[in-house]
């Protein structure tokens, strides 16, 4: 939970689409519920799909997603925790 609230506290310097802005709205719904383990997992796949949508956008852009230190230290930890 710690790592997708700092991924939702950087959003605003992660270069987005509509699909990745989609799964950071689906993220920031769960979040302040998640307490059971059906939560925590809809949270974990939202996670997942929130950085497959910010991996498509730096493949299109050929660029990383964060536009600064601190949102590039959100998305590595977001990432190393998915892997």
């Amino acid at each position: 939970m710690p790592v997708a609230t700092r991924l939702l506290e950087q959003r605003e310097s992660l270069q987005r689409d509509e699909d990745a802005d989609y799964w950071m709205e689906e993220i920031e719904a769960v979040l302040p519920h998640c307490q059971t383990p059906l939560q925590m997992m809809s949270l974990s796949r939202y996670l997942d799909a929130a950085l497959r949508a910010l991996s498509n956008v730096e493949k299109r852009t050929a660029r990383s997603a964060a536009l600064t230190e601190g949102a590039r230290v959100a998305l590595a930890a977001a990432v190393q925790l998915q892997e």
